[in-house]
């Protein structure tokens, strides 16, 4: 019998890559346990973006077997198997979890009329109030009419939909459950009843039975199917946690667990977080809640670009410089000084305006402008968008004191640490830790396994904090105002140009269950 104290298995599918790594009974990471596992989204015409859920499992799959024979894993007792996945990735599959789609991710907008008619037929404000989620393309309700109105046969014949952690639940351990954590970001559960929103449904002509029982961190399974169970002897015993949302798990990873903090997260998105009580508390305008479980909820704001499209442009500019002179020069750049106005939309607007027909914009270029000048642009105006959610989440966390940062692109440059401390006027500590998912999973589930008093407990520490730098407040403010401008006028034309389509008449559009 092992000596050692417990650890758990933390797995992370994120949209960059798939990551699994023991951690130990305090929640911090046992050194010689990481694995990782790239991939790519796939990128179609008409906003389609896929990826495909046998090829994740098998990294998921691949992952855990790397992880399990590193020989600092040898005699460990592996308590339990936390898992976190990005959010608001559908999969349909039939009776025996085949899956009939490809994982249609987040960052698909093919649903963008389904999610407009929604809006015709149900009130928009009241099923955000209601769900946590805005009809957008982004979540389930516009996913699933866009599979019934173009592959209905497939529609019909779709026996489960769900995530790829749930996917990932079931094919190793034979069992479907979905955590509260994960249902919330499929934009179909209740947050006032914890339940699957019936009204919803029906709406949609989808059974409350196509979708897993709801779980949380008090419903593990333990038992493995064949081949896993001699595959992973050690995990034969292990209880195994429902999938969480890879957001909830990166507030609670980098020390945001209570409502004393708010979370900045720069990854392959942005997003901005805070945790608050669950309940049936108002959600500002532009924002969204989601449950991290059945007595907290993370209330917040997300950009659909943040690192990603630092890397475009980065890699579309060929500025000829290592990260390193980028950073640098960055730094040393006059704030707003290259008089340009970007609009960060490249995937679409999601928080604040929620408008999925936005696209990415640059205006008032000059033949005096530079490679660098744009990139600089680009930081800037995601920082901007990062203050605007910060106005309308304050509020909404009034105990929060302090930002923490977090993620792939903020530990990676000091330029996106100082661009955003200058423009939200406040201090931005970063927190030492490069797998706030994996870690926030981990530490949740001890929690629940009683191995430690509570989430916030196992904060890590801070790497570095960055100060508002003097001079920099009003060309910054100015340049937000512009973007603004442009963003309500952009908005506002596109708007007007987005009648729903035939054969949608008025409130008759959806048919009914």
């Amino acid at each position: 019998m092992s000596s050692q104290r417990p650890s758990v298995l933390s797995i992370d599918v994120g949209s960059p890559s798939v990551r699994a790594g023991l951690f130990d009974d305090n929640g911090e990471p046992v050194a010689g346990t990481a694995s990782r596992r790239p991939h790519r989204f796939v990128i179609g015409p008409g906003g389609r973006v896929e990826a495909d859920p046998d090829a994740l499992t098998r990294l998921v799959t691949e992952c855990i077997d790397e992880s399990l024979q590193w020989p600092s894993a040898a005699g460990r007792e592996i308590a339990a198997v936390a898992f976190a996945s990005f959010l608001h990735g559908m999969i349909g599959t039939d009776g025996e979890g085949r899956a009939l789609t490809p994982v249609i991710t987040w960052a698909d907008f093919r649903s963008v009329e389904q999610a407009d008619r929604l809006g015709l037929r149900m009130d928009p404000e009241e099923v955000r109030q209601r769900t946590g989620c805005p009809l957008h393309p982004v979540y389930f309700p516009s996913k699933l009419l866009w599979v019934r109105e173009n592959q209905p046969q497939i529609f019909k014949d779709v026996d489960w939909w769900c995530s790829i952690g749930e996917h990932c639940f079931r094919r190793f351990t034979g069992r479907t459950s979905c955590s509260l954590s994960m249902a919330s970001g499929f934009g179909l559960l209740d947050r006032r009843t914890g339940c699957w929103d019936g009204e919803l449904l029906a709406g949609l002509g989808v059974d409350e039975s196509r979708f897993s029982p709801l779980g949380d961190l008090d419903s593990p399974v333990r038992g493995l199917r064949s081949p896993y169970a001699n595959r992973w002897p050690g995990l034969r015993d292990s209880a195994w946690f429902p999938a969480l949302g890879d957001g909830a798990c990166s507030n609670v990873g980098c020390g945001s667990a209570n409502g004393d903090r708010i979370a900045l997260m720069i990854g392959t998105t942005g997003a901005m977080r805070a945790v608050r009580p669950a309940g049936d508390a108002h959600i500002p305008e532009g924002l969204w809640v989601y449950r991290m479980d059945r007595t907290r909820e993370l209330v917040g704001g997300v950009l659909g670009d943040g690192g990603n499209l630092f890397e475009w442009m980065s890699t579309t500019l060929d500025l000829g410089l290592t990260p390193k002179e980028i950073d640098v020069a960055l730094l040393a750049a006059a704030p707003a000084g290259h008089g340009l106005t970007v609009l960060p939309f490249f995937t679409g607007e999601r928080s604040t305006g929620w408008n999925p027909r936005a696209r990415g914009a640059v205006i008032d270029l000059r033949l005096e402008t530079k490679g660098l000048d744009l990139l600089q642009a680009g930081v800037e105006a995601i920082a901007y968008r990062f203050a605007a959610i910060l106005r309308v989440l304050r509020p909404a966390a009034p105990d929060a004191r302090d930002v923490i940062g977090t993620g792939r692109a903020l530990r990676s440059s000091a330029a996106w640490g100082q661009i955003l401390a200058d423009v939200l006027e406040l201090p931005l500590s970063c927190a030492d830790e490069p797998e706030a998912s994996s870690r926030g999973a981990a530490v949740l589930v001890l929690e629940a396994l009683g191995l430690i008093s509570n989430a916030d407990a196992a904060r890590p520490r801070i790497a570095r904090t960055f100060f508002p730098r003097a001079g920099t407040t009003a060309a910054h403010r100015a340049a937000a105002v512009g973007q603004e401008h442009l963003r309500v006028i952009i908005s506002s034309s596109l708007s007007s140009a987005a009648a729903p389509s035939a054969p949608c008449s008025g409130r008759t559009c959806i048919p009914s269950a």
